[in-house]
């Protein structure tokens, strides 16, 4: 018997719907302090085709994460629903602020901050449960850990996963966001995605946990909040990043799901 043929245009249409699928992807996060059952933070954050949406709830907030392409660089758009403004931040300008930060952090005698500019860690991983561990005196982590479906989204998700975590350190101030993306590297590194991550700090007397709701289709309900988060990108008044920034003195900035 002779292989099955497939007419050109139902091949053409089988590989766009893989394709599409294989480029969804829906995080939902919560973060919790020692031992609040509260989270401090509630995020969800979507991946449909080339760009990632992640929506914060308390303060209503969207931060839209555009990688970059052979043609423009990469950048995220940060809107703020109160407002209605928002404004635009290049990888090129992130990259660029962590590169000096890292530089005088690892100068610091203040060991929180030398150790975030140079991490080191040891690293096991469990291959039956799943478990990965990065230990080290000053900073660990115990992450439970499921396998990715694919290497592709994988890594979609890693180089967001990586860029938020430069911005948040960006926008707040915080010591360089090398840890994070010592465990970004882990995770990428045996195909899996974290489903709960437990962050110790020996200088802070809390434990950070943040849960990870993994679904890799969207739901009709995403795309409704996809489209409004579109029609934000065409509505919202376009402002600098001082002034973006200016009327947010002491409220909680783009701490989504990389927080």
């Amino acid at each position: 018997m002779s292989a099955q043929r497939f007419p050109l245009a139902t091949l053409v249409v089988l590989l766009i719907a893989q394709f599409t699928l294989a480029s969804e992807l829906r995080i939902e996060t919560d973060v919790y302090i020692g031992d609040e059952s509260e989270p401090i933070s509630h995020t969800v954050t979507l991946f449909d085709a080339g760009t990632v949406y992640d929506f914060v709830e308390k303060p209503a907030q969207i931060a839209v994460f555009r990688p970059s392409t052979s043609s423009r660089p990469g950048q995220f758009i940060l809107l703020d629903l109160q407002s209605k403004q928002r404004t635009e931040v290049s990888t090129k300008k992130i990259a660029g602020l962590m590169k000096k930060l890292t530089r005088w952090a690892s100068e610091q005698e203040d060991s929180l901050l030398k150790f975030s500019a140079k991490p080191v860690f040891e690293t096991t991983f469990d291959e039956e449960s799943g478990e990965l561990n990065l230990t080290s005196e000053t900073w660990s982590y115990k992450v439970a850990t499921v396998t990715a479906e694919d290497r592709q989204t994988l890594a979609r998700y890693r180089e967001f996963t990586d860029w938020y975590t430069r911005l948040n350190t960006m926008m707040h101030g915080s010591p360089p966001p090398g840890p994070r993306l010592k465990l970004n590297a882990a995770l990428q590194e045996h195909g899996v995605v974290p489903v709960e991550i437990h962050r110790t700090v020996a200088s802070q007397t809390e434990e950070v946990r943040a849960t990870h709701l993994f679904s890799w289709r969207l739901s009709r309900e995403d795309r409704a909040r996809l489209e409004e988060a579109r029609r934000h990108l065409a509505n919202f008044e376009k402002v600098d990043n001082e002034q973006f920034l200016a009327v947010r003195v002491g409220k909680e900035v783009f701490r989504g799901q990389s927080h």
